[in-house]
């Protein structure tokens, strides 16, 4: 007898009931009820390889060759499927897609591994290389970079590229030259100045600033006319340089004229006048007593040459005579300005020079020279401090040489000197006079003096001494005793 549908809803009921209470629940099972619809993430097939991870593998680098290799880029894929495709880009243009070339270019050519192969490099190869992977839209981008010489110098005043010559004029307050060059690694850019290696410290002294490849020029005289070479080196290849020829225009430059001259009645005398002028100068004159002098045969010759890169104006007076013992001017004058120097012919000495000095244990030793065609008859070497007034000290002639010029005497003094600044120069006496001492006195720095030994006078001076004792001066005898024999009073 069939049971009431009714019956046979409960009896099924009741037997989920009696099984749920028998079984325990299973979370694996009802976590697979609740997500029967929905794909599962978590357990890809196994025989999918696109499931399993097909990324890129290569990073973002620098590759870097010299021209006429063989190069490689890489573009690393892993688990690839049948549906990855790869396309090669340079500088954002498509070149390959999959193993299709899209260029002309042969020299290019897929790698079964993916890679990019290119067959003698060249310069203009250079640029920015993209490996994209699909469907994944993943992208490794390589810079390839060619070691290459330095190429291309160029020199450049602002925006202009000077080819062979700029022009400057004097007193100009700032000019800047910029070399560039091409070439990898980027070269070292350097600057020579006729013919000389400009480093920090010569270029300081020609009022030149270095700043890479910047060379500043401030307040322009006429020294900074000539050649100017920047050169470029990387290590790669021979360096290469480019010279540009700096004129500087202004009134005329008296570098260097003698302020006094020593001669003697009957004697031929040379005053001579280096200068520099750009423009070319329109008058080149010599005057005496407000006139200028004119050549005269066998008495007075004026030359104009060239000499060590400047001009020179030389004015030679034969038999010289009294008349002749004057002052003498040297006038260039171009259409910019004009310089004057002065030269004084006279019988007393020239000038003291210091030809060389060092210092030790206290001890300043100078070596002087002095022009004088007469008999030197007394030398003199005077000190002072910061705030003292000078001290004569009487030197002797150690020689004394015969030029075409008039003899030349030398001189040595070693002179003792407490710890500190000191200011010292010399003058001479020959049979017509005493020479002025020179208006620039030379600064030394005596650092090694003794401190128990005051020196208030030297050669005869007199003055104050501090008292010694007995251990002090057998001390300064121990000191002095080296000195005895080879020191000239």
């Amino acid at each position: 007898t069939a049971l009431p549908q009714s019956s046979i809803s409960v009896s099924k009921e009741q037997r989920n009931k009696q099984e749920a209470v028998e079984i325990p629940s299973d979370d694996y099972d009802d976590d697979y009820d609740d997500d029967e619809d929905v794909p599962s993430q978590e357990k890809p097939e196994i025989s999918d390889n696109a499931l399993l991870g097909t990324t890129l593998l290569t990073k973002d680098y620098i590759e870097q060759a010299r021209e006429s290799e063989q190069v490689t880029l890489k573009c690393d894929v892993s688990n690839p499927t049948t549906n990855t495709i790869i396309i090669w880009y340079y500088n954002n243009k498509p070149i390959f897609q999959q193993l299709i070339r899209l260029i002309p270019d042969t020299r290019y050519e897929r790698g079964p591994d993916f890679s990019l192969v290119i067959d003698n490099v060249q310069l203009t190869d250079e640029g920015v290389y993209s490996c994209q992977l699909l469907p994944n839209n993943m992208t490794v981008k390589i810079e390839l970079q060619l070691l290459t010489p330095p190429r291309d110098v160029h020199i450049m005043h602002g925006s202009k590229t000077i080819n062979d010559t700029i022009e400057m004029h004097q007193r100009d307050r700032k000019v800047v030259l910029l070399c560039s060059a091409g070439g990898h690694p980027t070269p070292l850019i350097t600057w020579a100045y006729r013919g000389r290696h400009l480093d920090e410290e010569n270029s300081r002294q020609l009022g030149i600033k270095l700043r890479k490849e910047f060379l500043e020029i401030h307040e322009v005289k006429s020294q900074h006319a000539g050649d100017y070479e920047c050169m470029a080196q990387n290590g790669i290849g021979n360096p290469i340089s480019q010279t540009v020829t700096v004129v500087v225009k202004g009134s005329p430059i008296i570098h260097k004229h003698s302020s006094y001259i020593n001669t003697a009645i009957g004697e031929n005398v040379e005053m001579v006048c280096l200068y520099d002028s750009n423009p070319e100068p329109r008058k080149i004159q010599w005057i005496r007593n407000d006139e200028i002098v004119q050549p005269v045969p066998a008495q007075t010759v004026i030359t104009n040459d060239h000499h060590n890169h400047h001009n020179r104006t030389r004015l030679t007076i034969k038999n010289v005579q009294q008349k002749d013992l004057q002052a003498y001017y040297c006038k260039i004058e171009n259409e910019l300005g004009e310089a004057v120097s002065k030269t004084i012919l006279g019988l007393t000495p020239g000038g003291a020079h210091l030809i060389h000095s060092n210092s030790s244990d206290g001890l300043l030793h100078t070596w002087w020279k002095i022009h004088s065609i007469q008999q030197i008859s007394e030398m003199l070497v005077l000190y002072r401090g910061e705030n003292t007034k000078y001290i004569p000290v009487t030197a002797e002639i150690s020689s004394h040489d015969q030029n075409p010029d008039g003899y030349t005497w030398t001189i040595r003094k070693s002179i003792r000197l407490p710890e500190g600044e000191w200011f010292v120069t010399a003058r001479a006496r020959n049979t017509e006079g005493w020479s002025s001492a020179e208006s620039l006195p030379h600064q030394f720095q005596i650092r090694d003096a003794m401190d128990n030994i005051q020196v208030a006078s030297i050669g005869g001076s007199s003055g104050a001494h501090r008292t010694l004792s007995v251990g002090g001066l057998a001390l300064l005898l121990l000191l002095v005793l080296p000195f005895v024999k080879t020191l000239a009073y």
